[in-house]
């Protein structure tokens, strides 16, 4: 039993129900709220449905009308009111603006000052602001001086409280887009504990059929109960914790869901969401909800869920479907190679077939076209089976000869042999690069250098090997990331026009480039191209420059 608190619960505005907007009255899309105590000693809002439960930002049905939430806070036991931002409505908070006297911040009152068509109202605090009108926000979260002002959509995981009490002459909401796009002007980005926050890297508009989905099967599965009970009620009294009860809930959406900011979202619908979920519990800065979420992620639950999600979620596709999404290539390298697909890099020891590879790599990470080339930006996982002590060396040289700083390009280096021909080392793969991934860094590239050095005790020769590992590979990494997996190999021993190996391993890629060397002088032929042209040569020379091998700046294609 938790000690009595010693704080006294803040005091809120009483609701007015008579100047709240009619149109905002007609969505039936409202909640209620209560003061609830934090562990830290501060007190929070938490969104209550009329029956006293949890109300959940990603499930409609713990909604209701304006009438409904106002007999409910009529008739005592609830602190306020809020809705859920829906159907083209937006908010804008403004904290802790207002003095005693009424002034406001001038920050602030820049800001009121492009409203005027539009309803303002005070805050349950009274000393804040809240603009609702209707328009497209650019995004969710918070901004402006010490993180005061704060955006709401339908993107937003939280409500906006309402109080109707009125602050100036406008009675409704109105359309609001040139105030909105002169605010994100003016205050455009999020600060630095924005971006830590899981919740602020939403890339788009919730998709509410998805999580209900996802609900609903969890709702239905043989641990049904267990979910609901966590999930609906928050209660942990089966867990030796709250944390244990944390981490059991995000384990059992993980086998739902592969995807951090959908598992987010999620546990942020439920009953056990508090403020420790957005407290840093590392010293980088990793908070408490992203840490449970990376330990989901990688949890029993999860790595079953991946292992039956590539069978399972195959179907037959209709031909026009297929048409349709193959009517234009979705290039990686324009005219190189296309997302999403593998690709065979091969030519003779020390012909310079690294050295292509990682200029793939830091032009895709560092969004710099490949001679000429244009490039879709992205990560890059390089699996640097050989060559380690050598591999910083080349990055250097490629970042001094370019003029295109490395420093935060998202290039992921794994510097160690990985036998891939087995399943549990390629699911580790795939696990660790889902917990590297961001959502404005896809993964673009996975590079495996090289082949003899990354397939554990399978045989190159074996055209049964060779399949088994492409499956791994197209199963675990390429097919889940919408990446391009290309391997680095050799060429065959007695002729170097082909790769060395088994003959299978050019039909399973879409993609094959063999490296030629002549000197200084090397050439980058195209074997195999579903969607260009074969036979095409690039050539470029190699000199030493302060002890590195590089590039010169143009790799010049051929005339013959």
């Amino acid at each position: 039993m938790s000690a009595p608190s010693l704080q006294q619960k803040p005091e809120a505005l009483p609701v007015n129900f008579e100047g709240i907007p009619a149109s905002l009255k007609a969505r039936p899309h409202w909640v209620l709220w209560q003061w609830a105590e934090r562990e830290d000693g501060k007190w929070t809002k938490p969104p209550i449905q009329v029956n006293g439960r949890y109300a959940k930002p990603n499930d409609p049905a713990t909604w209701t009308t304006f009438d409904q939430v106002r007999a409910a806070y009529e008739g005592g036991g609830f602190d306020g009111i809020g809705i859920m931002m829906r159907d083209g409505a937006c908010g804008i908070d403004l904290d802790s603006v207002l003095s005693p006297d009424g002034d406001l911040e001038p920050w602030a009152q820049e800001i009121v000052d492009q409203y005027p068509g539009t309803y303002i109202e005070r805050s349950p605090s009274g000393d804040g602001l809240h603009i609702i009108a209707n328009g497209k926000l650019p995004r969710s979260g918070k901004a402006g001086p010490d993180n005061r002002l704060e955006f709401y959509d339908e993107r937003s995981p939280r409500y906006f409280t309402v109080t109707g009490q009125s602050f100036g002459a406008a009675e409704e909401i109105t359309d609001q887009q040139d105030a909105i796009d002169w605010l994100s002007g003016r205050y455009p980005k999020e600060s630095k504990a924005d971006q830590k926050a899981p919740q602020q890297t939403d890339a788009g508009a919730t998709n509410f059929l998805h999580d209900l989905t996802i609900l609903a099967n969890a709702a239905q599965a043989g641990n049904g109960e267990r979910f609901r009970k966590l999930y609906e009620d928050g209660d942990v009294s089966d867990y030796p914790g709250e944390s244990e009860g944390d981490l059991a809930l995000a384990n059992m959406l993980a086998y739902a869901t592969q995807d951090a900011a959908t598992l987010d979202r999620l546990f942020r619908g439920s009953g056990l969401f508090r403020a420790k979920w957005d407290e840093p519990h590392t010293a980088g800065g990793q908070t408490y909800g992203q840490m449970t979420i990376a330990k989901a992620l990688t949890s029993d639950n999860a790595m079953k869920r991946r292992e039956v999600s590539a069978s399972s979620s195959r179907k037959f596709v209709r031909a026009a479907d297929l048409m349709a999404a193959t009517y234009t290539v979705d290039w990686l390298i324009d005219g190189v190679m296309e997302k999403g697909t593998s690709c065979i890099l091969f030519g003779a020891s020390g012909s310079g077939k690294s050295f292509v590879a990682i200029d793939w790599a830091c032009c895709i990470a560092t969004g710099t076209d490949w001679h000429g080339h244009e490039v879709e930006p992205g990560a890059v996982f390089y699996i640097a089976g050989e060559g380690q002590k050598g591999f910083g060396r080349r990055l250097t040289a490629w970042q001094q000869k370019n003029g295109v700083s490395l420093e935060t390009a998202p290039i992921n280096v794994w510097p160690y042999p990985i036998p891939l021909s087995k399943p549990d080392h390629v699911k580790k793969l795939a696990d660790d690069i889902a917990q590297a991934v961001s959502d404005s860094e896809p993964p673009r590239m996975i590079v495996i250098d090289t082949l003899a050095r990354n397939i554990g005790d399978a045989d190159e020769n074996s055209n049964g090997d060779m399949g088994c590992l492409m499956n791994l590979l197209d199963d675990h990494l390429r097919l889940p990331f919408n990446a391009t997996v290309v391997i680095v190999h050799h060429s065959g021993n007695g002729d170097r026009d082909r790769l060395r190996g088994a003959s299978g391993l050019t039909g399973a890629v879409d993609y094959e480039y063999r490296v030629d060397r002549k000197g200084d002088a090397r050439s980058l032929v195209c074997k195999k191209n579903k969607e260009g042209e074969e036979g095409e040569d690039r050539h470029w020379i190699c000199p030493r420059i302060s002890g590195h091998r590089l590039t010169l700046e143009l790799m010049i294609p051929s005339c013959a």
